[in-house]
C-alpha cells in the first residue's frame, strides 16, 4: 500500500499555475470568503464562510497544508501563468486510501468568474490524481440550482451520476445535490 499522503505539487495548465497556498494569498482568500455568492453556497456550518482575515492567514500559512500532511487531501491556489492575483482554489478532501477515492471542491474568485478558471483547474487536479497518484475515483457534488458549479463539473470532464435527495443544508435552506465523478477510463476520451 502506498504512503497515505499526497506529495506537495505544483501543476500547470495552459493558462494557470496550481501551487500550494502561501501567506501572501490571505487577502484574496479572505475576500472570497466574504463574497455573498460564496457564503450562500457554502454548507451550513462551513467554518470559512465569512471568516476573518486572521483565519484566512492561518489557513493559507499552514491550515490547508495540514490537510496534505495528515493524508486528508490537498489544496491548490490557482494563479495566472503570467502572474497576478489569486483567481481560484481546487482541493481534494476526504481521501480514502483503501478505496483510492477523494472528493473535490473548487471556487473561483469573484474578480475571475466567467473565464473558465475552475473548469481548467479542476480538470488538471482530477487528471493528476487519477493518473499520477493512482486514485480510482474523484467525486464532486453541486446543488441543482448552482448552474455555474454544474457547468464547471461538466466542462472539466466529470460525469453526472444522479441526485442525492434532500442531503444538504446551506444558508439558503435544505436541498438536493447532483453527484458527479471522474474515473480513469473517463480520461481515455471517445
Amino acid at each position: 500500500m502506498r504512503d497515505p499522503v499526497l506529495p506537495a505539487a505544483t501543476l500547470h495548465t495552459p493558462r494557470f499555475v496550481l501551487r500550494p497556498f502561501v501567506p501572501a494569498d490571505a487577502a484574496d482568500v479572505h475576500a472570497v470568503w466574504q463574497d455573498a455568492r460564496f457564503i450562500d453556497s457554502a454548507p451550513l456550518g462551513y467554518a470559512y464562510a465569512g471568516a476573518d482575515f486572521d483565519t484566512a492567514l492561518a489557513w493559507c500559512g499552514s491550515g490547508i497544508e495540514e490537510r496534505r500532511r495528515t493524508g486528508k487531501g490537498i489544496g491548490f491556489a490557482v494563479v495566472p501563468r503570467d502572474g497576478g492575483r489569486l483567481v481560484g482554489h481546487v482541493s481534494l478532501f476526504s481521501a480514502d486510501w483503501t478505496a483510492m477515492t477523494a472528493e473535490m471542491h473548487y471556487w473561483t474568485a469573484p474578480w475571475a468568474r466567467g473565464r473558465g478558471v475552475a473548469a481548467e483547474a479542476a480538470a488538471a487536479v482530477a487528471r493528476w490524481a487519477l493518473t499520477e497518484q493512482g486514485f480510482a475515483r474523484i467525486a464532486l457534488q453541486a446543488a441543482p440550482g448552482n448552474t455555474a458549479s454544474r457547468h464547471v463539473a461538466q466542462r472539466a470532464g466529470f460525469q453526472a451520476e444522479g441526485v442525492l435527495r434532500n442531503v444538504a443544508v446551506s444558508r439558503t435552506g435544505r436541498h438536493d445535490l447532483v453527484m458527479y465523478s471522474m474515473i480513469p477510463s473517463d480520461l481515455e476520451g471517445p
